[in-house]
């Protein structure tokens, strides 16, 4: 009986860790094979066009490897998402590095919470080509924007992009300054939290960093 009481006890603990490890993290890419989608992660696409084509690349010496969606296809109501396995949270501090490197159309990258399906979502990106941030939910679909900002956006520069997500009320950081601060009542319950591009946008992600609350 002894034996398999500590037998149990290491089982325990070790569930104990998984469970709070999972309401944080920060993924850095670099235990990712280049040239290959990254671990941990499932991928949709809201709207048309084709699916979005998510890969590990090197980058700088500074950020090492990073997650590429590089799939410049120009459907305008095209949204590829990034979405992260391990996590379901209501409550959530997001936060993540982006370089927009191409995209004719738009140049858009973002921060996803609440997610339900891949129609089903809130969504803020910035976009260098509009030089803007915007809050919005995606219901059955649709995209709708309850929140707009003007910010200079800088092409093949690295920015930080941070959403603070708590009950009805939403805090969009975007380089160390504040740019959105709204309030929705659409999605209610927890969700999983991902990466976003849209159109013919190429992005590079780094350092995404999660966190429930």
């Amino acid at each position: 009986m002894r034996t398999a009481t500590r037998a149990l006890i290491p089982v325990a603990l070790g569930l104990g860790v998984a469970v709070a490890l999972a309401q944080t993290a920060t993924l850095d890419f670099e235990q990712d094979a280049a040239g290959k989608a990254p671990g941990g992660f499932s991928f949709a696409l809201t709207g048309q066009g084709k699916p979005g084509v998510w890969v590990v690349r090197k980058d700088d010496q500074a950020h090492g490897n990073v997650l590429v969606q590089t799939d410049a296809d120009r459907t305008d109501y095209r949204f590829p998402v990034a979405v992260y396995d391990a996590l379901t949270a209501k409550d959530v501090d997001l936060s993540v590095q982006f370089k927009p490197l191409s995209g004719k159309g738009d140049q858009g990258a973002g921060l996803v919470w609440r997610y339900r399906d891949q129609n089903n979502y809130y969504i803020s990106r910035c976009n260098a080509l509009e030089d803007n941030c915007t809050i919005y939910h995606v219901v059955n679909g649709r995209r709708v924007a309850f929140l707009n900002q003007n910010a200079k956006v800088a092409s093949n520069m690295w920015h930080t992009l941070r959403v603070e997500a708590v009950g009805d009320h939403f805090v969009v950081t975007y380089d160390g300054k504040k740019v959105l601060d709204a309030k929705d009542g659409t999605f209610k319950d927890a969700g999983k939290v991902g990466l976003w591009t849209k159109a013919d946008s190429v992005i590079a992600f780094d350092d995404f960093a999660i966190a429930a609350r």
